[in-house]
């Protein structure tokens, strides 16, 4: 039924899908229900409860998508319309936010370095060390002791590296509309040092979404034609990325089973059982020990004072001793759920309508960045399906997306009325 509304959606209400509640509905269903269907049986057979996880992972979406096909149309579709118009050329006015954008990359990545040195990275880790980037991976990020850096680091990968590679992905289409083979080129190259340094920590999710922003951002331009063959030929690619890093990371033989297995861990990993597996830790979790209550969600915890519990961390380790500092990253609903019971069920509904309040932003937008905004916004929403979504709206970058590209828009529209009364006062 979720997989019908959602075709509907897709062939009839394309638009919709500019607003962030279907995009998590459609990740949703892909990366959750899909694999929840599939290996079911396995994953019955591993709970107490299975008919909690059943009625989350097949009820939550349904009624997400049906909720989402009703609301919001027309503003939507109104704003789908400027989309598709707002960056088919950018204009000269519209580059300048380039160089802000790449002097704060830069100043990230060199303070980041002068902490981090390149061969204590995981990145390097990886490609040259790869029986210590389990560790190195921690060290170089979630072990920093520098928690502004830290910060910092998480605010460019989850929001200044996806807006600037949008913003070089719509470019780089612009000069392939026009024919300018080799500067299109030459122009989606600059993604390169972009997906090195979200990836510097080793972690190889970040280089993934911000390839999803950029193919999202250019089909927005493109109106979002419905291709099947080419939509998932494209996210096969984009999975080369990280089966890539997987495969230098277990140093795996440079043969065809050597990277098939690379490629399939992935694969299992993003659509497969993997997806499921935190999910149901966290529920046979709290059914064995009970609820955490809101003490499990460590950024509202403090202001009920109640002790907060990394939740992620406890039962990860629980399940897997060996893990050390693992997440047991699951989709909010499975979360909310390990903190509230049933009532996370209309909670988590709730807020993932509420982030198409996104769209009052995007209606006062009329440059290039509404492009950028409705495409990084959209991938930001994706982590619903695998964290907090407390931790969405600003560790990965939701909210902090919106600041930044609401104020480059007003920037450039100001810079654009400048530049006319000059015009006016010379004529």
């Amino acid at each position: 039924m979720t997989a019908a509304f959602l075709l509907f959606g897709v062939l009839y209400r394309r638009h919709l899908f500019i607003k962030p509640s279907m995009i998590v509905a459609l990740f949703f269903h892909v990366q959750v229900q899909w694999p929840s269907t599939l290996y079911w049986e396995k994953i019955a057979g591993n709970m107490t409860a299975p008919e909690v996880y059943f009625f989350l992972a097949h009820l939550f979406p349904l009624l997400l998508v049906i909720g989402s096909l009703q609301m919001g149309g027309e503003t939507a579709k109104e704003i789908f319309a400027a989309i598709t118009n707002s960056a088919r050329d950018m204009k000269r006015k519209e580059l300048w936010v380039f160089a802000p954008l790449t002097l704060m990359s830069l100043g990230i990545l060199v303070w980041y370095l002068s902490v981090v040195p390149w061969d204590q990275t995981g990145l390097y880790a990886v490609l040259f060390r790869p029986e210590n980037s389990k560790l190195a991976r921690e060290q170089s990020l979630k072990l920093l002791s520098n928690k502004t850096l830290k910060y910092a680091y998480s605010i460019f990968n989850s929001a200044i590296a996806p807006v600037l590679a949008c913003l070089i992905g719509i470019k780089a289409l612009n000069h392939w509309q026009a024919r300018r083979v080799g500067r299109a080129f030459l122009t989606i190259l600059l993604l390169l040092p972009i997906l090195i340094t979200v990836s510097i920590t080793g972690a190889r999710g970040p280089g993934v979404m911000i390839l999803l922003a950029v193919i999202f951002a250019v089909l927005l331009v493109k109106g979002l034609p419905f291709r099947p063959g080419k939509i998932a030929l494209i996210f096969l690619l984009i999975l080369t990325f990280p089966a890539v890093l997987q495969f230098l990371r277990i140093g795996g033989s440079l043969d065809p089973s050597g990277v098939t297995n690379s490629y399939k861990a992935i694969v299992e990993r993003t659509i497969g059982y993997g997806m499921t597996e935190d999910a149901q830790w966290h529920l046979q979790y709290v059914t064995n020990h009970g609820l955490w209550g809101v003490a499990g969600i460590e950024k509202l915890a403090p202001w009920f004072g109640v002790r907060p519990v990394d939740i992620l961390n406890v039962v990860g380790r629980y399940y897997r001793p060996e893990g050390g500092t693992i997440s047991a990253n699951a989709a909010t609903v499975f979360l909310y759920y390990a903190c509230f019971g049933w009532i996370a069920l209309p909670l988590c509904l709730v807020l993932t309508w509420l982030l198409d309040l996104a769209l009052i932003i995007y209606r006062r937008m009329t440059t290039v960045m509404l492009t950028v905004v409705a495409a990084a916004c959209g991938i930001a929403a994706v982590n619903v399906v695998h964290t907090f979504y407390t931790t969405v709206l600003v560790t990965h970058g939701f909210l902090v997306i919106l600041i930044i590209c609401f104020l480059l828009d007003r920037v450039i529209m100001s810079l654009t009325v400048l530049t006319k009364k000059r015009t006016v006062l010379v004529a």
